[in-house]
């Protein structure tokens, strides 16, 4: 009876010589980049060359495409809308950042683009009763025109994110209009940083990367980005509150200078019109609708009460502050002889449209829809030919 090699006392090195010579080239390669790499350092640095820096980049405020969300209403904020939410939102991005439905025809007659925050977001509103999709279904009906409406509205942005957006991503579409509506987000940004250009970690325009953690946050977003998405959602829930991004500057007495933050919007505006003038796009001012009044409801007051207690404004300040942006939009349109859609004075400030201080609710999308497609509809139209 032939013997068979008795293998039991052998090693895995022995056992598997080939994966173990891999193993060996791949290892001794590892500590040749490693040492080529200190090396190279060490004589960069004698020669006062320096490139272990932390990487910087753009802020491009949207949603990462192609994402997919069922978000629920934010129980921290409950205390400030009489309304009751009771089912979670769709929210789909398409490839290119923007809020679904966007693209619906691959060769429209012209496409629309609306700019701006939460407000155009419209994040729990039913995504077919946003406003930027509806007011472009409505035109399409009405024109008998293929429209493309797309949203790219997030909550946060100013109007600085939006010329970064405007320009990056927008240009690119040919759109025929672009609808630009923010006032809140400029005012908390310059209420609370003083200006656009800071260092917010959430709002600055420019993030760095610190390379501790870049290859963390790199191997967390593409090996287990679903477990890291519960990982925050818990961090959410455990403390029962969203993460504040103002929280350097709460308690503190901020510093108002009005007719400094008028000016400073007032300029970015300009930029957004210039800009689409420059590439044949017809922009469109809008100012923001809310229930901030000379009498406000309990919800609108709560809501600023707290804010003032934060910055030391009281109701009165705040109402000026707020109605001196919507100001400014109607005064940058009129200088410009741009179109203004004043939403502001337009759409009643009611809880029939407005779940809180300025965010539309169903009924409220669909009446600020038709009165944007009213207006828009002018500018799209072909001329009747005679």
């Amino acid at each position: 009876m032939p013997l068979t090699p008795d293998t039991t006392d052998k090693s895995w090195f022995h056992q598997n010589p080939k994966k173990t010579l891999a193993l060996i080239i791949g290892v001794v390669l590892l500590l040749n980049v490693f040492a080529a790499e200190k090396i190279l350092q060490f004589y960069n640095h004698q020669h006062g060359v320096y490139l272990e820096t932390d990487p910087r980049y753009i802020r491009l405020k949207e949603y990462r495409p192609g994402t997919r969300l069922m978000l629920p209403f934010p129980p921290d904020y409950q205390p400030f809308t009489e309304h009751v939410f009771t089912k979670k939102y769709s929210l789909r991005i398409d490839g290119d950042g923007f809020i679904m439905p966007s693209r619906k025809y691959a060769h429209p007659d012209l496409s629309l683009v609306f700019l701006g925050g939460s407000t155009t977001e419209c994040l729990f509103v039913d995504e077919d009763k946003r406003f930027p999709y509806l007011a472009g279904t409505i035109l399409g009906k009405e024109t008998g025109q293929k429209i493309n409406s797309y949203n790219a509205g997030m909550s946060g942005i100013n109007t600085l994110n939006c010329i970064d957006i405007l320009v990056n991503k927008v240009i690119p579409l040919h759109p025929r209009v672009v609808v630009f509506m923010e006032n809140i987000n400029d005012l908390s940004t310059l209420l609370y940083e003083g200006a656009y250009w800071s260092k917010n970690t959430t709002r600055a325009p420019i993030e760095t990367l610190k390379k501790s953690k870049l290859l963390g946050k790199l191997l967390k977003e593409a090996t287990i980005p679903n477990l890291n998405y519960a990982y925050k959602n818990l961090k959410t829930w455990l403390s029962q509150k969203e993460e504040d991004e103002f929280a350097a500057a709460r308690g503190k007495k901020l510093k108002v200078d009005q007719a400094r933050f008028n000016r400073e919007f007032a300029m970015n505006l300009q930029i957004i019109i210039d800009i689409c003038k420059a590439r044949g796009i017809t922009p469109v001012l809008m100012t923001q609708a809310n229930r901030i009044t000379a009498k406000p409801d309990r919800v609108v007051k709560d809501y600023v009460d707290r804010f003032g207690r934060d910055s030391g404004l009281s109701y009165r300040e705040f109402k000026e502050l707020y109605d001196s942006f919507n100001a400014t939009i109607r005064r940058v349109g009129r200088e410009n002889q741009v179109m203004v859609i004043d939403l502001a004075a337009e759409v009643p400030p009611d809880k029939k449209y407005l779940y809180d201080m300025v965010h539309f609710n169903d009924a409220g999308c669909q009446y600020a829809a038709g009165l944007i497609a009213a207006r828009l509809k002018d500018i799209i139209t072909p001329p009747k030919k005679s």
